[in-house]
């Protein structure tokens, strides 16, 4: 749960290796078809500007990322202590079983042992049906998550005016070199999380 933005990260990854590869093996092709570009595009004197987010920053300080990580660590905890909790029921009846000792008869055996076995086939089963409902709910965050970003830096970059905003997280580094001057992760966490503070007064 701690890597909660490869969704975001993976696919710049992807992007980057592509464009790396487009750009020191088709090096001639590309100076061909930029040269055109440029003589085609009425912003060919527009200034190249770049800017990274820290992706780790983000999760540490943004207050929706924060929020919905606590309340998977609840249901995490919730589940985890109902299923214990069955299973010590289910283990407390094979205790009680065992302790008659000689006096269980070869019928009460052999019914105990199917019915217990029963009982802890449709535990896995909750088990399996628990932990896919959590993973559904964690890619619709991370869904949700990746798209507040995109639309919030849709609206920032109108202002701001950058010609890529590349993310930066330790887990998963596609950046060589950084230089902080570029980072804008402050101002990007600060207003994610004022336009989350405006969403949920709205509710």
């Amino acid at each position: 749960m701690k890597n909660v933005l490869p969704a975001i990260t993976a696919v710049l990854a992807v992007l980057v290796a592509v464009l790396f590869y487009l750009h020191f093996n088709n090096h001639s092709k590309i100076d061909k078809i930029s040269s055109k570009v440029i003589s085609q595009d009425t912003m060919s004197n527009k200034p190249l500007k770049i800017a990274y987010v820290d992706l780790d920053s983000i999760q540490e300080k943004y207050q929706y990322y924060r929020e919905k990580m606590n309340e998977f660590d609840k249901r995490k905890e919730s589940a985890d202590r109902e299923l214990n909790n069955s299973f010590q029921r289910i283990e407390n009846e094979r205790v009680a079983f065992v302790q008659r000792g000689n006096s269980i008869t070869q019928v009460e055996a052999e019914s105990f042992q199917r019915d217990y076995t029963r009982k802890m086939q449709n535990l896995e089963n909750q088990k399996r049906v628990m932990e896919g409902q959590i993973q559904e709910e964690g890619i619709k965050t991370m869904e949700e998550l990746r798209k507040r970003i995109n639309d919030f830096l849709g609206e920032y970059n109108k202002e701001k005016d950058y010609s890529y905003i590349f993310s930066y997280s330790a887990g998963l580094n596609v950046l060589f070199y950084k230089d902080t001057t570029y980072n804008i992760t402050s101002e990007v966490v600060a207003g994610l999380n004022e336009a989350y503070r405006k969403s949920k007064d709205k509710k």
